[in-house]
């Protein structure tokens, strides 16, 4: 007992450092015991050195966690937590695992360890983790701009729901999966917000729709929709349930009081409607049974003709007892009497068939001979054939109605096939026939309206030309047309005879004055050879109109005539050929014109070709051709031949070219229409100034199509030009909207600023300026205006701080000297500075400075730190300490050369301030270095 007492172990010594060595070199962490031991020491040892140099020799998380929680020595604890904060951080010697650190997450409460170790962990679930764990949205947009961690930025934008923060994460998103998650959710959280007023739209639309209703007149109609809009009705109940009870209440007994009134309003209806329902079923009844006895008086029927067809026995028997079973069946149907009658009438049809299958079977041989006998005469092909062929064709029709009258409906179907064959053919045949006999008919009816009018107006020359051409149009006509004309065409008739009587009593006066007149031109002509010439045919033409003279005269008359007409004629030759000389002129002009038109011609094959400028070539040659004057008819038909032919391959290249032409501005065209559809505007319009200048250098594309496909073109260029000038005015509206927004949040910024605003305060208006500019800047093209305008305000903006800076600078200083000032003279020691109104003003920085100050003792170094203050700031010193002065100003030279500092007032002031605790003598040195810094 006495030697345990006296050998004690070390880490048992009474000296601190002892101890510390024992844990250092003797105690071992694998033992057990001495485990044991390090834990008890950090429990209970006396020194906090010796419990932390245990700490450190088991430096162990879970050894650091129990001392952070349960040590008895505070500072032990605050070591601790720093520790177990630095291995959460790591910036520890000691790692922990993922696991690890779920593990001890599991176990914590909220502390500051546990934000602090958020800020430094990388680990994805960590992160999260530790985020539920502090659940402090104030952090979300720090640690969102901190960790760029595209499943940690997902996370934070998931369980967001502040569109502002939203919209600030925007451009610090790390990728375009997260800028477009953000972009998501904003319009997720968008649709939210408007869905209250969405689904009151819905529901307002609903019911008025279901209002609307009682103006529908059709019952069935109304059920249908009302149908359809009670399903809408019942999707939207869940969306309802957004809105509070009283809401949801009110919309439901809007709905209840719109159906009340529907059914109400349509009760007569719905009892009509289920009558009609009703009338319906029965008339499907109706409708089968009319189906049924329709096939089974179709088969009877079918059975007959069979039978007649083929010459085979009836049973008489059978059939009555099937028209029997059907009229039973008809009896007892659900058919109205009016439908029974019907039926009645087509069994008893039936049953007189039956009765006449010899007369029937005649009726198909007959019919197969009329068949025949149409069949050998041709259908007519003129109006002679028609008038000669169609009375035949018509009694073979009446004695097919009777044929067809005595075969009750039971003539096979290749002879009724065959019948409408033929009728078909002569309709066809017939139609324009007729149509050009009534035409006949109408023209022979104007020809004797002609006829009276001329007879009317004496015009009886011109009378027998029309009269002849009335005979032979009356000749044409069928019977039953001239029956319809011949009264009247016998009068005209009449009239004619006694008018051919009057003829040559009315002529050999009029031919002989025509004598007259053309002899007076012979004796003076006219002096237009022209004019004479059309004049001397009118006499011609007179002469011819007025028929025969006396049989004695006219011979003499006629000869008379055409003497005098070519003597009045003869000027009229010698001015055509002069003419004629002129033609020959123009012959050798055109003539030149195909010798360059060959010329022309002969180019075409050249490989370098500008066929746009053969084609204005030949545009002009085309013209001297138009303008070369007349030639002799005659030889002009040959020329122009000739003229045509030398041209036509060429026409054929150039008709090639434009064809070419076409094609390519064809092409241009889809080009253009597919720019139609670019969303850049600007780069489809200057690919359509391209394509125009394209288009000016094609050619020509023809006389049909130039004009067509430039028409399409321009449509198109119009098209896009509008598109553009939409677009224009749309980015200007936006523009505009946009500016104003900007302008509104510039203006509340300015409103954020006053003369009381503190740096805080300027610091975050600055910070929102300069996110406002740099949203400006961002959206393109830039409104310069307005970044101008934000630029300026940040510039008003770091002048105010500079301003507040400078005033809270000349602040501290005031402050600084006045409590020299008392402390100088007493006022103020040092226990009582703390409590000092202006000292608790003063920044920690210069409380403390002042405090050392008050607590060093009094020396005589301020007063040369003075001078140094003063030289340094360039201020005069009183003129008693000019020896000093220049003493000071030496030494301070000589240090600078030495350590190339500069000047630094600040630090000179602390140097001058830790001189010595300041007492009444200082005063005067107080005031001195007063100015430089007040």
């Amino acid at each position: 007992m006495i030697l345990s007492k006296l050998f004690k172990p070390k880490w048992q010594h009474k000296d601190v450092n002892v101890r510390i060595a024992a844990i250092n070199e003797q105690l071992s962490v694998s033992d057990n015991e001495q485990h044991k031991i390090l834990l008890s020491l950090i429990e209970d040892d006396e020194s906090e050195l010796v419990r932390r140099a245990a700490l450190l020799k088991l430096n162990n998380f879970n050894d650091w966690l129990a001392a952070s929680n349960s040590n008895s020595n505070q500072k032990i604890k605050e070591y601790a937590r720093s520790q177990v904060s630095q291995i959460l951080q790591n910036r520890h010697t000691l790692r922990l695992t993922v696991q690890e650190k779920k593990a001890y997450l599991n176990t914590q409460d909220k502390n500051s360890t546990i934000e602090a170790w958020l800020q430094t962990e990388t680990d994805t679930e960590i992160v999260i983790a530790l985020y539920n764990k502090i659940a402090k949205p104030q952090l979300l947009t720090s640690l969102f701009t901190q960790k760029q961690n595209p499943e940690i930025q997902s996370y934070f934008v998931e369980i967001t729901e502040d569109k502002s923060l939203l919209e600030k994460w925007y451009k610090k998103a790390v990728d375009e999966t997260v800028a477009q998650l953000i972009t998501d959710k904003l319009e997720n959280i968008k649709a939210f917000e408007q869905k209250p007023l969405a689904v009151r739209k819905q529901v307002q639309l609903l019911l008025a729709k279901l209002l609307a209703l009682k103006d529908i007149s059709d019952y069935e109609i109304m059920v249908n929709k009302k149908a359809v809009l009670e399903e809408e009705w019942s999707g939207l109940i869940s969306d309802i349930s957004i809105y509070l009870p009283d809401e949801q209440a009110e919309f439901q007994s809007k709905y209840q009081n719109i159906s009340a009134q529907l059914a109400k309003l349509f009760a007569t209806k719905a009892e009509e409607y289920n009558q009609l329902q009703i009338e319906r079923a029965v008339m499907r009844q109706k409708e089968q049974v009319s189906e049924i006895l329709d096939l089974a008086i179709e088969e009877i029927h079918q059975s007959l003709a069979t039978a007649i067809f083929e010459s085979m026995e009836v049973d008489e028997n059978v059939y009555k007892d099937k028209f029997a079973t059907l009229t039973d069946m008809v009896a007892t149907s659900v058919l109205n009497d009016q439908e029974k009658q019907a039926y009645f009438a087509k069994i008893k049809s039936q049953e007189k068939r039956l009765g006449q299958l010899p007369i029937i079977a005649e009726s198909v041989t007959a019919a197969t001979h009329l068949i025949s006998k149409i069949s050998q005469l041709a259908v007519p092909t003129s109006i002679d054939e028609l008038n000669e062929r169609l009375p035949l064709y018509d009694s073979w029709r009446e004695q097919w109605k009777t044929v067809e009258r005595n075969a009750e409906g039971v003539l096979p179907d290749s002879i009724v096939d065959a019948y409408k064959e033929i009728t078909s053919q002569w309709k066809k045949a017939l139609q324009p026939l007729f149509s050009k006999q009534k035409d006949l008919f109408n023209q022979t009816q104007k020809k004797f309206g002609e006829l009276k009018r001329l007879i009317a107006s004496g015009k009886y020359n011109a009378c027998f030309g029309v009269f002849k051409k009335v005979q032979h149009l009356f000749e044409q006509l069928a019977d039953h047309q001239q029956a319809k004309l011949q009264r009247e065409f016998d009068t005209l008739s009449e009239k004619m005879a006694e008018l051919s009587d009057w003829e040559h009593y009315i002529a050999t006066p009029r031919k002989q004055q025509l004598l007259t007149d053309i002899e007076q031109i012979v004796n003076q002509p006219f002096d237009n050879p022209n004019e004479q010439a059309q004049k001397v045919k009118q006499f011609r033409k007179n002469w011819n109109s007025l028929g025969h003279a006396d049989d004695e005269l006219d011979k003499a008359l006629n000869e008379q005539f055409n003497q005098l007409c070519e003597q009045a004629f003869a000027p009229c030759r010698i001015y055509y050929a002069e003419q004629e000389q002129l033609r020959e002129q123009h012959l050798a002009v055109r003539l030149s014109i195909i010798d360059d038109a060959s010329k022309l011609v002969a180019e075409k094959d050249h490989a370098d070709i500008d066929w746009k400028a053969v084609d204005g070539q030949l545009n002009k040659l085309n013209h001297r051709w138009q303008d070369a004057g007349e030639v002799d008819r005659v030889k002009y038909k040959e020329l122009n031949q000739q003229y045509l032919e030398i041209l036509k391959p060429l026409k054929v290249a150039i008709k090639a070219f434009h064809e070419q032409n076409v094609l390519k501005k064809r092409a241009l065209i889809a080009e253009a229409e597919a720019e139609l559809n670019n969303e850049d505007v600007f780069t489809a319009i200057d690919k359509v100034k391209t394509l125009q200048a394209q288009w000016r250098n094609i050619g020509y594309s023809g006389p049909k199509e130039e004009n067509k496909l430039w028409q399409k073109f321009r449509v198109v260029n119009d098209a896009l030009f509008k598109k553009r000038d939409e677009f224009k005015a749309e980015i200007h509206s936006q523009r505009t909207e946009q500016q104003a927004q900007f302008e509104a949040q510039l203006a509340e910024l300015k409103q954020g600023i006053s003369g009381e605003s503190q740096d805080a305060e300027l610091n975050d208006i600055k910070s929102k300026a300069n996110e406002l500019l740099a949203t400006i800047l961002h959206h393109k093209p830039v409104n310069k205006s307005v970044a101008q305008a934000v630029e300026s305000f940040i510039e008003e903006i770091n002048t105010f701080i500079d301003e507040h800076k400078l005033k809270a600078q000349q602040n501290n200083w005031r402050l600084i000297f006045s409590l020299l000032e008392q402390i100088s003279l007493g006022k103020v020691s040092l226990d009582k500075l703390a409590t000092n109104e202006e000292f608790s003003q003063l920044s920690p920085y210069w409380q403390k400075k002042l405090q050392e100050s008050c607590a060093k003792t009094a020396t005589s170094l301020r007063a040369s730190k003075t001078l140094e203050l003063e030289i340094q700031a360039g201020i005069d010193s009183p003129k008693e300490f000019t020896q000093q002065r220049l003493e000071v100003q030496i030494n301070l030279m000589q240090e600078k050369m030495v350590s190339g500092a500069t000047i630094d007032l600040q630090e000179a002031f602390l140097s001058w301030l830790n001189s010595g605790r300041f007492v009444a003598k200082d005063l005067p040195l107080i005031n001195r270095i007063k100015p430089i810094f007040c």
